[in-house]
């Protein structure tokens, strides 16, 4: 891959993560707060939403190790 090629991808992989660390804070983070939901929504629900969140995180993390791994092989592979 050429240089310019790899300052193009690298370009695209620091945007993605960058969206990902955003979703992970902005959106998830946001509705792990109890203060977010209605007050008269049940307990155990909040409870389900947050374990279902906590998912989701865990998903985004692994998302970034991936875009990570791949800036990574890009970076080993300049011609």
């Amino acid at each position: 891959m050429k240089s310019e090629e790899v300052k193009l991808v690298a370009g695209f992989l620091a945007s993605a993560l960058d969206i990902e660390d955003k979703m992970s804070e902005s959106v998830y983070g946001e509705f792990l707060k109890r203060e977010t939901w209605p007050a008269n929504l049940d307990e155990g629900a909040f409870k389900s939403i947050k374990e279902f969140l906590f998912i989701l995180i865990g998903e985004t993390k692994e998302h970034e190790k991936i875009f990570l791994n791949l800036k990574n092989n890009l970076n080993g592979n300049v011609k």
